[in-house]
């Protein structure tokens, strides 16, 4: 039995009675101020009322202290709550005093000091909303100029480039300054645990280490923040606790090293902590193609100039990104031309070549591209050993190899060197049973043969069914 808490969680129910009253006191003053007697006959109504709210007042103060020994609050928020409590109950006892000691012909000067207590219970109250519920609970869904630099955190992230967002500096450390430090710092150190720094979070504390790189389970800042709300051990024990999505923020971050200067990387996250970073951050790291990650210098225009000239169409990617579409618009490819087109190796990745009589001689005569990724080589029917320049290639995702002379051997080498690339090979001198054997063997490929398209039924006319009716 624990008689301290039990007279304590009184508190809650007992403060409320001083703040009614005091502003009911408060109303029976401006009424009386602004002469209706009939309402308010007597000054002794309003110190009547207000020495009620002084006496709840104190009762409420008694069981707030034995309330603040169960160690469960912040001791910075705790003791603003407190000593503006008192504060408070003293004001509104002077009040009293002066209401009762000095002569009616100053009760303007009576008002001006019963508008400072009731200020100062509001204020007192704002403090016990911050104890309980967190320092943004009055202003988190205000407008933006009510908000602190705290307040505004998510808001300033949303601004950022994903790629800048430090996932400590921006997110975990406001975290713990919002929900953790008010009973973990230097000055209160509960528990023999800091965390106002990064370091902090690696030293030995009276419960293990705060948190241990690599290491959920070693991580007792993970695991105290991931316990049921209910649990005597789960942090914070008041106010609101970590959102789902600044757990698995904090999850990923400790997983992949705990590192100060760690950011996210769409490698290593899963789809669903992408997703949740997309929702309540507006950050996107989704997966992004290797030429959307990719900067280069522009190319020189003139060379451009006589690409177009010499039957290419060449195209950015983007207004900045330099990365060259090139497709060749002519029926038969010369050895002119892709010399011409190897000028330009370092600058292609979406290459076009179909239906131009490209050879597997002239084929040979092509440097690797090492920002290529997409090549379309389709309807060159003579064209069979791939191999020796496709495998050059560092970042290939897709080739169309439709209606060329692919064989199997080539295709299987291919895929060896690429066992994740997208691969056309319709009518080409790759069997079906071959097919699929590779599919069987390399199943990150994707091996496209043909086009499937789902039967539909041929619509029954309602008019017709009438007339046969």
């Amino acid at each position: 039995m624990d008689w301290n808490l039990f007279f304590g969680r009184f508190h809650p129910l007992i403060v409320h009675l001083p703040i009614g009253i005091f502003i009911l006191g408060y109303g029976f003053e401006i009424l009386f101020q602004l002469g209706y007697r009939n309402i308010v006959n007597s000054r002794k109504v309003i110190l009547l009322t207000y020495s009620i709210g002084l006496l709840s007042g104190v009762i409420a103060s008694v069981t707030g202290w034995l309330l603040s020994l169960s160690n469960d609050y912040g001791i910075e928020p705790l003791n603003d709550h407190r000593n503006l409590g008192i504060v408070t109950l003293l004001v509104m006892l002077a009040v009293i005093i002066y209401q009762f000691k000095v002569p009616e012909a100053k009760a303007r000067l009576k008002f001006g000091f019963s508008t400072i207590a009731i200020l100062l219970t509001g204020l007192t109250g704002h403090f016990g909303g911050t104890l309980t519920h967190g320092a943004s609970y009055l202003v988190e869904y205000g407008p933006e100029f009510l908000k602190s630099e705290d307040d505004l955190g998510v808001s300033v992230i949303n601004e950022m480039h994903p790629d800048s967002v430090h996932i400590y500096t921006h997110i975990i450390q406001p975290i713990l300054d919002n929900k953790c430090t008010g009973c973990h710092n230097a000055k209160h150190n509960r528990g023999g645990l800091i965390l106002e720094s990064y370091n902090n979070l690696f030293q030995e504390s009276d419960h293990h280490r705060p948190v241990s790189a690599g290491n959920l389970h070693t991580s007792e800042l993970y695991t105290r923040v991931t316990l049921p709300v209910n649990h005597e051990k789960v942090m914070p024990p008041r106010g609101a606790g970590l959102g789902y999505t600044e757990i698995q923020i904090l999850k990923y971050w400790i997983e992949n090293g705990a590192d100060s200067l760690a950011v996210f990387n769409s490698e290593t996250m899963t789809q669903e902590l992408i997703a949740l970073m997309n929702r309540d951050y507006d950050l996107d790291y989704s997966p992004k193609p290797y030429y959307d990650r990719i900067n280069v210098e522009k190319p020189d225009e003139s060379l451009l100039e006589s690409l177009r000239n010499s039957g290419f169409r060449v195209n950015y990617l983007s207004k900045t990104n330099y990365l060259l579409d090139v497709g060749f618009k002519n029926d038969a490819l010369s050895i002119e031309n892709i010399e011409l087109l190897n000028k330009v190796s370092d600058h292609v990745t979406i290459l076009q070549l179909m239906n131009c009589n490209l050879t597997d001689t002239l084929l040979e005569v092509m440097v690797p591209m090492k920002h290529l990724t997409r090549v379309d080589l389709s309807k060159n029917k003579h064209l069979g050993h791939v191999t020796s320049f496709l495998t050059k290639q560092e970042h290939l995702e897709s080739v169309n190899l439709n209606e060329t002379s692919i064989t199997h051997n080539s295709l299987q080498k291919l895929l060896r060197e690429f066992d994740d690339l997208r691969v056309y090979v319709r009518k080409t001198k790759v069997t079906q049973e071959e097919q699929d054997a590779l599919r069987q063997a390399f199943s990150r490929a994707e091996i496209v043969s043909e086009f499937s398209f789902e039967k539909v039924e041929q619509a029954k006319s309602v008019f017709r069914s009438e007339l046969e009716n």
